[in-house]
């Protein structure tokens, strides 16, 4: 199940789209975003990412490099102290990257422009020292330790990592995505398995409108209530603009529909 959404910053409305395909190949993205797309493209590692065409400039996760540097922490918190762990070089990496992701929380409110502005100016300095510290550890660590796969895998993704700062419309990492793809899994879970491709297209499906009412600040169990009813009363062809009223971010929506938890 491959799963797309818009970022945040990207001013469209937010969105999630579950697509099911039969294989990981790289080559579904390209035909999802189709031939005219021209943009960004946020996403893990995952190496058959980086072979599409140029049009499609990918931007990294730093979510995934911190996960990589905090399994390295869970490995060293048996052996050290607390205070010997502070030492260490994945406690020190985790700490740089907070500062990255502090960086993000001070700007989360602001306008693209500024956005980008106030990255060029606080985080570029960072994520350049960032690298380069990485740069000098890229032979000096253990070569069969968890550490080692961390830098590694960071150093791999530095072109994509650092794109982020390119553009204020962008997020620093894929998150919202996981936490679509994360309900979904957990449903899973409870039914196993879709035992036909209809059937697998038929989750996509539910699970585009239940998590982009999510996404929203919606109840999904009322809002579909209510489209459902309100479906009843537009008959066989309704009109685009009856439609609109209806989509999760549509204004228009009663209060019943909305999450008190929205921000």
């Amino acid at each position: 199940m491959w799963v797309y959404l818009t970022d945040e910053y990207s001013g469209s409305p937010r969105m999630v789209l579950f697509q099911y395909e039969r294989t990981r190949a790289g080559y579904h993205p390209v035909e999802f975003l189709g031939d005219q797309f021209q943009g960004y493209f946020t996403c893990d590692g995952y190496q058959a990412y980086h072979s599409l065409p140029e049009r499609i400039a990918v931007t990294g996760c730093m979510a995934h490099v911190r996960r990589r540097f905090d399994e390295s922490v869970t490995v060293l918190k048996k052996d050290f102290t607390k205070e010997q762990l502070k030492e260490t070089t994945a406690y020190q990496a985790m700490a740089r990257i907070g500062m990255f992701y502090k960086s993000e929380e001070m700007i989360r409110d602001k306008s693209p422009e500024e956005r980008y502005e106030e990255r060029q100016k606080h985080a570029n300095p960072i994520l350049e020292a960032f690298f380069e510290w990485l740069h000098t550890l890229e032979e000096a660590v253990d070569r069969s330790s968890k550490i080692r796969e961390a830098v590694l895998y960071t150093l791999n993704q530095e072109t994509y990592l650092k794109r982020y700062l390119e553009d204020g419309h962008l997020s620093i990492d894929n998150l919202a995505a996981e936490r679509a793809l994360k309900n979904f899994a957990i449903g899973r879970c409870n039914w196993l398995f879709a035992k036909s491709i209809r059937g697998a297209q038929a989750s996509a499906t539910v699970y585009s409108i239940t998590e982009t009412a999510l996404l929203n600040g919606l109840k999904p169990y009322n809002y579909l209530t209510y489209v459902m009813e309100k479906m009843k009363d537009l008959g066989a062809f309704p009109a685009k603009e009856e439609m609109l009223e209806l989509l999760p971010w549509s204004s228009n929506l009663p209060d019943d529909c909305r999450s008190k938890l929205k921000k």
